[in-house]
């Protein structure tokens, strides 16, 4: 029986890996597997436990009839004899213990208002773990219909109002109490230990982040005195310390580029005892990190970063082009080669020795669990081998292309597979994806495949502004939102059009979200190249923005190069919103009603103007969904966010 499409209904069937942990003994590896429950309308996750020429098994199986459980973030104890993680069995996500010799899963913290992270001292005797800690105004205490706002950033995505610190917690299994280690006006997160143990480093806040910035200073607490000395003081993005195994180090990640910035973010070290900072990636010149996307993984991750057993060198993902590889950097900045393979998306990894385990995605597969020792890569995990059998996908066709400047700018070019009958000619849709500071790549995209499944050719580049091939790129677009970015996607779509006389010149599309949904709307209001349009997630007026985002009063500032009370004709001249009267494209737009990075606001004003102005234009709004609609909203949600894509491009299609 030959293979069939895939279809857009096929996305619940997909199952994704995650986090893997590599036992104490190097010989297991425990991973979170995810995956759709369509009736409950949600997620579920379980811990499974792979070894090498065994097929991976479940190690945790609870269910409850009303309610969706998330097993997730593993953690081996010293001796592997059992595993930590965090669960939302109770009702509020906690900390869990699992024996491997058998037995139920039992019950560890009790904290009012959960767990977010936690982690394992050396010798296994006790937890540091992340709580958040409400704070509540006393007139909301009278009256629930108040919401008191004095902090500047108030709304996050995906978590609403902002109420509280998060703190740590010092948790005694031994006798199962705990003791507060951090409070205050601040957020202490990421702690990790020292080895021996006596000591913690974490992230610390600065109070007054309206004054001083959202940054993050590096700290080290004495469990012995109670007592913490700052270690590094924050001059942009700051994450992750870990002290390396000799003790004598501390690693970080980040960079010294401000609030937001374009600069890569590197992996830096600083002396245990203190001192200054040094930048071990300096002529690494692409990002600490993975920034491909994709609309089909639910991998949390672990650090980006590990120390080695000899604390000589450091291994670290980094995205170079369409792939996030991993590499290896001694403390005196030489970079080598971890994994013979170089093609495909790591979206997490652990090592212990010799031995690695890593998640990896291809333009096929949307990630399995493999194991590296002594040179050989063996795959570990399956979970969608049936299905992948019984559909026919297409095959990503990379291409390089000259862009604005001459530069070269990287593509590709998804046509529908053998098993789509053809009707002549095929229309093509340009993909954009969104940051601008992220990328396409060489990972499998359901999306992609379903519009590819449906007769269409897919055009996705990496324009200006994204990740992956260094620092100068990706600065490019700053400043210059929908001008030389603008003509490399225009030029990427020509370039495919020119290689492929299969393409149908007359039968144009264009979606996008987030920043590719302004550039979406960009596109449409200087060419009318395009028969139909769907915007989603996207920005219409950046001036508005400034103070309905969550992230606006500082985002647009850096990207932009304006100052939000000087230059208001600059920020409107950037704004699709001021050139909506030059769009003639029938556009859909696609927003969800709880998106507090790029608010409805937007939608609501692009909407309004282009029905005002005459063009066709439908709205679709999602309750209760945010930002990652398209990542991780609720799948019947997801499902019919796609069938909006796909019926109003065949609406216009002829």
């Amino acid at each position: 029986m030959g293979k069939r499409a895939i279809t857009i209904d096929d996305l619940t069937q997909l199952k994704f890996v995650g986090t893997p942990k590599l036992s104490p003994d190097r010989r297991h590896v425990v991973y979170t597997m995810t995956e759709m429950n369509l009736e409950q309308n949600g997620y579920e996750s379980a811990l499974w436990l792979a070894k090498a020429g065994y097929s991976p098994r479940p190690l945790t199986t609870f269910k409850q009839k009303d309610k969706l459980i998330k097993d997730h973030h593993p953690i081996w104890s010293p001796d592997g004899k059992s595993i930590y993680f965090l669960s939302n069995r109770t009702e509020k996500q906690q900390v869990w213990r699992l024996p491997l010799e058998g037995g139920e899963a039992r019950l560890i913290t009790d904290f009012e208002e959960g767990v977010e992270d936690f982690v394992l001292s050396p010798d296994g005797t006790a937890l540091i773990c992340q709580v958040v800690i409400k704070e509540e105004d006393p007139v909301e205490k009278e009256n629930e219909d108040v919401t008191i706002v004095t902090r500047l950033r108030y709304l996050a995505n995906g978590e609403g109002f902002i109420k509280g610190y998060t703190h740590l917690f010092l948790f005694d299994l031994n006798d199962g109490s705990s003791k507060p280690l951090t409070s205050g006006a601040y957020n202490a997160r990421s702690p990790r230990f020292s080895p021996d143990g006596r000591t913690f480093v974490y992230l610390k806040s600065r109070p007054n982040p309206e004054v001083n910035g959202y940054f993050n200073d590096i700290y080290k607490y004495d469990l012995e005195t109670g007592k913490s000395a700052k270690l590094y003081e924050g001059k942009g993005a700051t994450y992750l310390p870990t002290v390396s195994p000799c003790g004598k180090w501390v690693a970080f990640s980040g960079h010294q580029g401000g609030e937001v910035s374009p600069k890569n973010i590197g992996l830096w070290i600083l002396p245990f005892e203190g001192g200054d900072a040094r930048l071990l990636t300096a002529d690494w010149d692409r990002p600490l990190g993975n920034y491909v996307g994709t609309d089909a993984s639910y991998d949390k991750g672990n650090d980006d970063y590990q120390w080695t057993e000899k604390s000589d060198a450091l291994i670290f993902m980094t995205t170079v082009g369409g792939n996030c590889i991993l590499k290896q950097i001694t403390l005196e900045g030489g970079v080598s080669d971890v994994l013979p393979e170089a093609q495909g998306v790591i979206t997490s990894f652990d090592i212990n020795g010799d031995a690695i385990a890593y998640v990896k995605a291809t333009p096929k597969r949307p990630g399995d669990v493999y194991f590296y020792q002594n040179g050989e890569a063996l795959q570990l995990s399956q979970h969608n081998q049936a299905f992948f059998d019984s559909v026919e996908l297409a095959e990503p066709e990379f291409f390089t292309f000259k862009g604005a400047d001459d530069w070269e700018i990287e593509g590709w070019l998804l046509k529908p597979p053998p098993c789509v009958p053809s009707k002549g000619k095929i229309p093509v849709v340009v993909e954009i994806h969104g940051g601008p500071h992220t990328a396409y790549g060489n990972i499998f995209h359901h999306e992609f495949q379903c519009l590819a499944a449906n007769g269409y050719a897919v055009v996705y580049t990496n324009p200006r502004g994204s990740q992956g091939y260094g620092e100068s790129f990706t600065a490019a677009c700053v400043g210059d939102w929908g001008g030389k970015d603008y003509e490399d996607i225009m030029r990427g779509l020509d370039a495919a059009l020119e290689k492929d006389p299969e393409l149908d010149r007359d039968a144009l599309f264009v979606t996008g979200g987030s920043y590719g949904g302004f550039m979406t709307n960009t596109i449409i209001t200087k060419t009318d190249r395009f028969k139909a349009a769907v915007t989603q997630r996207c920005i219409s007026n950046i001036y508005s923005f400034f103070g309905t985002s969550d992230i606006g009063y500082y985002f647009g500032h850096r990207q932009l190069k304006a100052d939000q009370w000087r230059d208001e004709d600059k920020i409107m001249a950037f704004s699709p919103i001021r050139h909506a009267q030059n769009v003639k494209t029938p556009t859909c737009i696609i927003h969800s009603e709880e998106d507090f990075r790029c608010p409805i606001e937007q939608a609501e004003q692009w909407y309004v103007a282009l029905r005002r102005l005459g063009v066709e234009t439908r709205f679709v709004r999602f309750k209760g969904e945010n930002h990652e609609l398209s990542r991780s909203g609720k799948p019947k949600n997801r499902l019919t966010r796609l069938h909006e894509i796909v019926n109003w491009f065949n609406k216009y299609r002829g």
